[in-house]
């Protein structure tokens, strides 16, 4: 073994007797009581090219004392766990994503264990626009293997200014053609499968046969109320967690909702709670004057959410990173730049998930 401090960790000599280790992605500080002067010395010595019998002899201490030390170190992340050796795919590639989770590893395994599930995932994102293309990018750079992009559409004009990925000159194109394109350029190595069709209620079914191991539903067509039914009980029936993608609303962008089949609440799970909340009187509603209206967007407003939905995206695919968004959808609000939670519990009388429910422990 050649110890090696992780380099996410800064250490701080806070009084003669106690040393700090702080762990600047998770923002984690932990302390520890010292006796010996040399420990700080070791401690920011410990580079990956010495082994215990070394580090013992150079500041003589015993070999015993400095296994305590480096047990405590491991135990607490504080040790690396990573080498760029052949167990990580494209590992200078990807270097910053396997630091990043390394933080969550309790060892050399977990973390490898924790990288191969992201790069050996099959995602698919329904709806290639204003956050579908955008998570799509994301996911791209962050290692996940293969990719299923579902979208009808061809690019245009009026796509060029929210949505990752097209240009001009792809005005006319398919999208999923030029998006696997863009996407190819960051990672030749990835595998997208690409569908021309818009998502309907039953055409989910053709793509059992890949194994998908995460949805995220970016699709608004016929509305997002409805994909998020399709998706989400064709994902309840076969397991597979899914992502609400987000949308946007009077400058409001909704954060959606992750889903863990058996686990948390589902999409049906949300609409009967939204449902009740949202009786309104029928004597007070008015109809609007304009069907066509179109809502603004833009750019930073859509990567924004889908960035979130990335980061919640990888969590799912590690299968060891617990995901934030389960039980709960929430709001960004561009003018003040608060974000709002709304919890949603599972549950029991749910015809899906609750204990009555089709697909209830599914």
């Amino acid at each position: 073994m050649k110890p090696k401090l992780n380099s996410n960790v800064s250490v701080v000599k806070i009084s003669n007797d106690i040393i700090e280790f702080f762990k600047t992605n998770t923002r984690d500080q932990i302390r520890i009581k010292v006796k010996n002067d040399d420990i700080l010395k070791i401690v920011c010595s410990l580079d990956g090219n010495r082994d215990i019998n070394e580090i013992a002899q150079e500041y003589d201490v015993s070999i015993d004392s400095l296994k305590l030390l480096l047990t405590f170190m491991e135990q607490n992340g504080l040790l690396s766990v990573s080498e760029p050796n052949e167990d990580f795919i494209q590992y200078n590639r990807f270097r910053r994503n396997i630091h990043f989770i390394e933080d969550y590893a309790e060892s050399h395994e977990d973390l490898l264990k924790m990288w191969k599930f992201i790069c050996s995932s099959t995602v698919m994102i329904v709806g290639l626009g204003a956050v579908g293309t955008w998570v799509a990018s994301n996911l791209a750079q962050s290692g996940v293997g293969k990719l299923i992009l579902m979208d009808g559409d061809n690019v245009d004009i009026t796509n060029l200014h929210r949505q990752y990925g097209f240009c001009k000159n792809d005005i006319g194109k398919k999208k999923a053609d030029v998006l696997s394109q863009r996407l190819k350029e960051y990672n030749p190595k990835m595998t997208i499968i690409k569908s021309y069709n818009y998502l309907t209620e039953n055409n989910l079914n053709e793509f059992v046969k890949y194994n998908i191991d995460l949805i995220i539903n970016c699709a608004d067509k016929p509305n997002v109320d409805t994909t998020s039914l399709w998706i989400g009980e064709y994902a309840m029936k076969h397991g597979i967690p899914h992502i609400i993608g987000g949308g946007y609303n009077l400058h409001l962008s909704l954060i959606g909702q992750t889903v863990i089949p058996g686990k948390t609440a589902c999409v049906k799970c949300f609409a009967k709670q939204l449902e009740e909340e949202n009786k309104i009187d029928p004597t007070k509603v008015k109809k609007l004057a304009i069907k066509n209206r179109k809502v603004g967007s833009f750019a930073p407003m859509c990567s924004l959410i889908a960035s979130m939905v990335g980061m919640e995206a990888i969590k799912v695919l590690s299968k060891k990173i617990p995901p934030s968004n389960v039980n709960r959808r929430g709001e960004f609000n561009i003018y003040n730049m608060d974000i709002t939670y709304k919890n949603y519990e599972r549950r029991n009388d749910c015809e899906w998930c609750g204990k009555s429910g089709k697909y209830y422990n599914t």
